[in-house]
C-alpha cells in the first residue's frame, strides 16, 4: 500500500506562535520591565517548530515564568501593563492566559481581576476554570458581578467561562453533576441586549442538554412563561438555538417546546438517492418530498442521519440539519440536498454499505442504503 504523506498546514493556528510573537512579546514586557533578558526568551523559537499549538503556549508561558519576576504580584503587574498597551492581540495574549491560570492560583482576587482585563483583548474562558474549582464560591461570586458588567466581553465571559463542556476547555464536572450552580448566571444574563451574550447563554445551555435534558427543558419553559412583550422573541431565539442537540436527538420535550408536534399530520411522498455507489470525494445527494395532510399549518423538523462505516464494520449514527420551516394546510415541500463526502480532519471514512435516515419531528420517516468506495485514488 501506498505510504499517505500528511503535508503541514500553514495556516494551522499554531504558526501564529513563531518567533515573530516572540519579538513583539519580549519587546513589549522590556518596555515595563527593562530587566527583562529578550535574547535568553528568544531562544525557545527553535523549540517551538516541531510543537503542536498548546505546546507552543506552554513554552512561552514557562519561559515568561523564568525571566520575569520570581514574586507572582510584581510580574502580573508587568503583564497588565502589556495588556493595557494594546500592542498584543487576539491568539498572541493566549500564553499570558495560561501564565496567570498555572502561576497565579495562590493569588485569586488579583489574577480574576487580571483575567476580567484579559478577556476583553481575547478570552479568559479556558483560563478562569482552574479558579473555579480551587475557589467555587469566591470565583461563582466575582462571575455573577461580571455577569452585570457594562463591558459585553465580560458579561459574556460570565457564562463561556461556566460552561460545563466549552469547546478546548476543561471540563467542569461539578457542574456537570449540578447543573443549577450556573443558573444565576444565565438568569443575568438571558435578555442581555446583546446577541453575542445571549448566544453564549444558549450554547452554555446545550451544553447542559447533553447530560442534563429536563433540566434545560424546565429552565427554558419556565423562561417562556416569564417572558413579555419583545423578550419573548429573546427567550424564543434561545430556546431554539439551546435545544439544537436535543432537537436533533428527537427529544420530544424539546420539539414540544419549539411548537413542534411529534405526531405531526404528514406523509413522506418520496425520499430517493441519485447515486447509490460512492467514491471518497463525492457527494450523497437526495431528495425528500413532505406531504402535510393536515388542514392546518404545522411546524416541521427536517433532519437527516448518516450511519457512517467505523472500523469494526459497525456503524455509527451522525445527525445533521436539513430545513425547519411552517408547511401550509396540505401543501407539499420538496427538498433536495448534497451531503460532501471529501476528507475531512474530524472524520475516518471506511470503506462499505453506510446508512441514511430522515428523521421529520422526531421520528423516522424513512431508510437508504448506500455503498462508499474508500481508496487512494479517490477525487479530494
Amino acid at each position: 500500500m501506498a505510504n499517505l504523506i500528511e503535508h503541514e498546514n500553514n495556516n494551522a493556528h499554531k504558526h501564529a506562535f513563531d518567533g515573530a510573537l516572540l519579538q513583539l512579546i519580549a519587546q513589549s514586557i522590556s518596555q515595563h520591565y527593562p530587566s527583562f533578558r529578550s535574547q535568553e526568551f528568544l531562544k525557545i523559537e527553535s523549540s517551538l517548530v516541531n510543537k503542536e499549538m498548546k505546546s507552543r503556549v506552554k513554552l512561552i508561558r514557562d519561559t515568561l515564568a523564568q525571566e520575569l519576576p520570581q514574586q507572582y504580584p510584581q510580574a502580573l503587574e508587568i503583564l497588565i501593563a502589556v495588556l493595557h498597551s494594546e500592542k498584543l492581540s487576539g491568539f498572541s495574549i493566549w500564553p499570558i492566559a495560561e501564565f496567570i491560570q498555572t502561576y497565579g492560583l495562590n493569588h485569586p482576587d488579583i489574577s480574576l481581576e487580571a483575567l476580567k482585563l484579559l478577556t476583553t483583548r481575547f478570552t479568559s474562558e479556558w483560563a478562569v476554570r482552574p479558579f473555579i474549582k480551587k475557589y467555587p464560591e469566591k470565583t461563582m461570586d466575582f462571575l455573577l458581578q461580571c455577569a452585570k458588567d457594562k463591558n459585553v466581553d465580560v458579561r459574556r465571559w460570565a457564562s463561556e467561562g461556566t460552561r460545563p463542556r466549552v469547546p478546548w476547555g476543561e471540563r467542569l464536572q461539578d457542574f456537570i453533576k449540578n447543573p443549577s450552580a450556573t443558573k444565576d448566571i444565565l438568569e443575568a444574563l438571558k435578555l442581555d441586549p446583546e446577541l453575542f451574550v445571549r448566544k453564549s447563554v444558549a450554547n452554555h445551555l446545550n451544553d447542559i442538554s447533553k447530560d442534563n435534558p429536563d433540566y434545560v427543558i424546565a429552565v427554558l419553559k419556565q423562561w417562556q412563561e416569564q417572558a413579555q412583550d419583545d423578550n419573548q422573541k429573546r427567550i424564543e431565539w434561545i430556546t431554539r438555538y439551546a435545544l439544537r442537540t436535543l432537537i436533533k436527538d428527537g427529544n420530544l420535550n424539546a420539539l414540544a417546546l419549539i411548537g413542534v408536534a411529534h405526531d405531526a399530520s404528514i406523509k413522506m411522498e418520496k425520499f430517493s438517492i441519485k447515486q447509490e455507489h460512492l467514491k471518497l470525494g463525492e457527494s450523497l445527494e437526495f431528495q425528500v418530498q413532505v406531504l402535510s395532510t393536515s388542514d392546518q399549518p404545522q411546524k416541521i423538523v427536517i433532519d437527516y442521519i448518516i450511519h457512517f462505516m467505523k472500523s469494526n464494520k459497525k456503524t455509527a449514527p451522525k445527525v445533521f440539519k436539513l430545513r425547519s420551516f411552517d408547511i401550509p394546510a396540505y401543501g407539499i415541500v420538496t427538498i433536495e440536498k448534497a451531503h460532501s463526502l471529501k476528507k475531512i480532519t474530524t472524520r475516518q471514512y471506511y470503506s462499505g454499505i453506510q446508512k441514511i435516515d430522515i428523521q421529520i419531528n422526531g421520528k423516522i420517516f424513512g431508510s437508504k442504503n448506500w455503498h462508499l468506495d474508500v481508496n487512494e485514488s479517490s477525487p479530494d
